[in-house]
């Protein structure tokens, strides 16, 4: 019997019972429906929004891996059972879910010489040995001449100057070193490298469109690469309108992908991790086992190594897979040119779970095994004992830092975070890395400690909030729409239409309307409102709405509505004493099944990166006068 179908059929013990038995029942009815007609191209096909998937397989653990594993495969909107796929795994799968018993939730653990974890531990050898790539000087030369190194740095300095400053307004007899202040640049200097990367540099690649008319392409197959390891598999996609095939080459070496410049998030980390070593970085390639692979950073003036998905423009929030996406974690591994290491425990909050489903092999086993090819890899020739003595003093610090962050819990579960932006909506969802739960934030802007006039701006392209000054200094910056609002309902996300170079705001599927709320407040009594102004972006189709209100609140509990009936330029004296204002807009309307689409909040095209999507600029004057 196959012991990754074993393990996929005895994790659904780890739901409750009745998710469970629900699960069962649905993957039995799958497996007979195909058995039964297998010539039924039908039978072998779910929807990612049918009812059975949505309230029956997503909520359950391993329902998906099973099918999966008898390969299942997606396509974005579907998972399929592709006609040359054989039936003899369906087979064993219905036979296990048959003869399944109501046992403990605990899996004996695989025995050494198993298939799954010989399977395992190649992997990691693989991984070990790939990243080398990455010091081919060659090839870190050629990375290096791709990456705008000079706007880069202006972009840096300007940002080192603004905080500058603000830092010397709040705080005017600290100093720092020029020793520090180098550290605080090169770290500065990868959040822009992040942002270029991420929109102006790499693209993501859902379906890949047809040569001939553009349209989308449906997923056919996967075939084998001749050209392995350089290419792991190349992914078959058929025009519907042409009835043309077109190739998506799967790359595992990122020479080829500095030409390509597109994929999905194993190209993405490992052409951003390239760049990274090219300028110098201490950088490793994280892989999740669940699916998922990333950055991580070591930064000199932090002593740490930093989270960075280059996929969703983020730095430094390991607990977003877990907390953001509710992923299952199992293993995570880093993989340097100097050592390969276990940092599960970074990315995690719930160890005694996650330990639950590391049955793959003996932690025992495991271990040695890092150690092993580490020692290798430090031992081999031409590696200086000087290197080897800093990284043994750096991965104390790790391990450290990694025994202490359970403790941390209460410092961060106030923290939101955001499901997955990468890939599209229906992908995310049915991989369960995106919720469509409203989201309360409850930030409150306080604008009465910039002086008599505030300005915020949003940028959707850079997903950045800025507190700016008249003459153009940013006092302030927020990073992620959601971390600057005070409440949204309705599923509200952003998302980013890579084919037809847009972005915008949106609510979910499933809702009929979405909204979000801005929240502004002045505690300091010596200030009070005059005047607001609003000016904003934002699309409609198929009779779409999009409309914006103003709720000004005063001293006596006295509260206005102010309707918008432009957005474009909005300016009012209303709000004139007001101590709290709200700034409210509401998605809804639209036709057919693409109806949540049809109100777009900050359409704004990909190539537009400076321009703000919301200016709110509001008027004080000094009430004591």
């Amino acid at each position: 019997m196959d012991e990754s179908l074993e393990r996929c059929v005895k994790s659904l013990e780890e739901n409750t019972e009745d998710v469970r038995d629900e699960a069962r029942r649905a993957l039995l009815s799958i497996c007979r429906n195909v058995l039964r007609s297998p010539d039924n191209y039908r039978s072998r096909e779910l929807r990612l929004d049918d009812e059975v998937v949505v309230e029956k397989l997503l909520p359950a653990i391993g329902a998906l891996e099973c099918l999966f594993d008898v390969g299942y495969v997606e396509d974005g909107e579907r998972i399929f059972l592709p006609r040359n796929a054989s039936l003899l795994k369906l087979q064993s799968l219905s036979r296990l879910l048959c003869t399944a018993k109501e046992s403990s939730p605990i899996i004996d653990d695989i025995d050494k010489s198993s298939t799954v974890q010989k399977t395992f531990f190649n992997r990691i050898v693989g991984h070990f040995h790939d990243v080398l790539y990455y010091e081919d000087p060659n090839l870190q030369e050629k990375a290096k001449r791709i990456v705008p190194v000079v706007q880069l740095e202006i972009a840096t300095m300007t940002k080192i100057r603004d905080l500058q400053k603000s830092f010397k307004l709040e705080n005017a007899e600290a100093t720092s070193s020029q020793f520090e202040a180098e550290l605080i640049a090169k770290d500065l200097f990868l959040i822009e490298l992040l942002r270029w990367f991420k929109y102006e540099f790499f693209e993501w690649i859902n379906n890949p469109k047809c040569t001939t008319c553009s349209t989308e392409c449906t997923y056919e197959n996967v075939i084998q690469s001749t050209n392995y390891p350089n290419c792991s598999r190349i992914e078959l996609y058929r025009c519907q309108k042409c009835n043309i095939v077109v190739e998506f080459p799967r790359y595992t070496h990122p020479e080829p992908l500095l030409t390509l410049r597109r994929g999905r998030c194993g190209e993405w980390a490992n052409v951003f991790t390239l760049l990274c070593r090219s300028l110098g970085y201490d950088a490793r390639f994280i892989c999740d086992e669940t699916d998922h692979v990333w950055t991580e950073i070591w930064s000199a003036s932090n002593k740490r190594w930093i989270h960075v998905d280059p996929c969703e423009n983020t730095i430094d929030k390991p607990l977003m897979y877990e907390k953001g996406w509710h992923k299952k974690l199992t293993y995570i591994i880093a993989y340097s040119r100097d050592e390969v290491q276990d940092v599960t425990w970074r990315y995690t909050r719930d160890q005694e779970t996650v330990m639950k489903r590391r049955r793959i092999c003996t932690e025992q086993s495991l271990i040695h095994l890092l150690q092993m090819l580490t020692h290798q890899r430090q031992n081999s020739v031409g590696y200086s004992n000087t290197r080897r003595e800093y990284v043994v003093k750096r991965k104390l610090l790790e391990l450290v830092d990694m025994l202490y962050i359970p403790n941390l819990q209460k410092n961060s579960d106030e923290e939101v975070y955001e499901g997955r932006t990468s890939g599209s909506l229906i992908w995310r969802l049915a991989r369960g890395e995106i919720t469509q739960t409203d989201t309360e934030k409850s930030y409150i802007w306080d604008i009465s400690k910039y002086g008599e006039t505030f300005e915020l701006r949003y940028n959707i392209i850079k997903d950045l909030y800025y507190v700016m000054r008249k003459n153009g200094t940013i006092l302030k910056e927020k990073s992620g729409w959601l971390e600057g609002m005070n409440a949204m309902e309705g599923g509200v996300f952003r998302k980013v239409e890579n084919d037809w170079k847009m972005v915008y705001l949106a609510r979910s599927q499933q809702a009929k309307r979405g909204s979000v709320k801005w929240t502004f407040e002045i505690p300091n009594s010596k200030l009070c409102l005059e005047t607001l102004t609003l000016k904003a972006k934002s699309d409609v189709f198929q009779n779409a709405i999009v409309s914006w209100k103003i709720e000004a609140i005063f001293d006596d509990n006295k509260a206005v509505t102010i309707s918008v009936p432009n957005c474009n330029n909005f300016h009012t004296e209303e709000v004139r004493k007001a101590v709290r204002i709200n700034i409210v807009v509401m998605l809804s309307g639209g036709q057919g099944q693409h109806a949540w689409q049809h109100a777009q909040l900050f359409r704004q095209s990909l190539d537009n990166i400076e321009e703000p999507s919301m200016i709110i600029s509001i008027q004080l004057k000094d009430c004591s006068v």
